[in-house]
């Protein structure tokens, strides 16, 4: 029995070992946003959901008396319909970022090893610091993308996930299909093979992998994690789901998830969503030709760009990009700075409104000059 005279910390140690960086404040009068800060570090759509998934979330309003349905049976048939994947495969979390937690919930025991690219999207390694389980860190590309072979260099016997991101959050660029086809091949059967897909649908365009047919050769465990955040501009709505490898591992997730984790109007919302794909492709196409012209903007002001299959750009200059960031900051814009590849460090920025882009633009030239 405890000795209750020693006082017991709260929150407990492991909790506070966590490391996981600070949310961002995102400060909203009246709780809608506010028109005077450009959030250009957030990575979320500069516009609104498709009107018929606004139509089906206002529908499903007047039965948010009832739970929804807690295997989202109506939306995990219209994607296993899309992806080949069966819906007894197919499981749903508020955000992808729940599910990418929940991956190593289902794999790791304390003691373990989780093979992560640094920098990368840090809630998968959230998950694993939960467990008692140890990120093994390895260095990006100076592309930006994975390093498949250094990843799978760095496994051990006591590796039991290998998460990779592509393309790659916060840096952009993606993996080819020989790099991801190496991994689906020599990751072992007793490791669980994580790849990211929240920039999925950005990818598109010719020359990228397909996924989901080249891991049918794949014996060992693994999930594709997906969401309606990016390029569904449904970030708010807080819609994620992971494609399994099997019914096993499917039921792993559903035994820790929270009940009803998903709400009956976001569910609605991201089947019509995902059923309006003329709607998302056109969202996606003018996204990406705004992150082209922001490209050539940022490239003629000297920065350097790295490849982007996403909703935004990293970018790198002759000077400190935390001091930069603060001082867009000083000026309402958000963008985000990050300490990689070096003590420069380099910032993501994330595509906005054509006035947004225009303004980031402005903002940095003025600061430049005046450096």
């Amino acid at each position: 029995m405890p000795d209750q005279n020693i006082p017991h910390p709260i929150p407990v140690p492991s909790v506070e070992a966590i490391d996981f960086p600070a949310l961002p404040l995102m400060p909203e009068a009246g709780g809608r946003p506010s028109g005077d800060l450009a959030r250009l570090n957030l990575n979320e759509a500069p516009m609104s959901p498709s009107p018929l998934a606004l139509a089906a979330a206002q529908e499903a309003l007047a039965d948010s008396h009832r739970y929804p349905d807690h295997h989202a049976g109506a939306l995990a048939g219209t994607i296993a319909a899309r992806t080949g994947i069966t819906a007894d495969r197919i499981v749903f979390g508020n955000g992808s970022g729940e599910l990418l937690v929940q991956c190593a919930q289902v794999a790791l025991d304390r003691g373990d090893e989780a093979v992560m690219p640094d920098p990368t999207f840090p809630t998968c390694g959230k998950g694993v610091q939960m467990t008692g389980a140890h990120i093994v860190k390895v260095p990006l590309r100076p592309d930006g993308a994975n390093d498949v072979a250094a990843m799978l260099s760095a496994i051990t016997p006591r590796t039991r996930l290998l998460y990779l991101c592509t393309p790659n959050n916060p840096t952009g660029n993606l993996l080819g299909e020989a790099e991801l086809e190496r991994a689906i091949r020599e990751v072992p059967a007793t490791c669980l093979l994580v790849i990211d897909e929240a920039y999925f649908e950005f990818a598109g365009g010719g020359g990228e992998p397909d996924t989901l047919t080249l891991l049918r050769s794949r014996t060992g465990p693994w999930v594709v994690t997906r969401t309606f955040s990016k390029a569904y501009c449904m970030a708010g709505l807080r819609v994620g789901y992971a494609l399994c490898s099997d019914e096993g591992l499917k039921r792993g997730f559903s035994r820790i998830r929270h009940n009803f984790n998903v709400s009956r109007p976001s569910l609605a919302a991201a089947r019509a969503a995902f059923e309006d794909e003329a709607y998302m492709r056109a969202a996606v196409a003018e996204t990406v030709a705004r992150r082209e012209q922001l490209r050539a903007g940022l490239e003629r002001l000297g920065f350097a760009v790295l490849p982007s299959f996403a909703n935004f750009l990293t970018v790198r200059f002759n000077g400190s990009a935390a001091a930069l960031a603060q001082a867009l900051h000083g000026q309402g814009i958000a963008v985000q700075a990050l300490g990689w590849p070096d003590a420069n460090g380099s910032l993501r920025i994330t595509i906005g409104a054509a006035e947004e882009n225009e303004r980031v633009l402005a903002a940095i030239e003025n600061q430049l000059e005046a450096a």
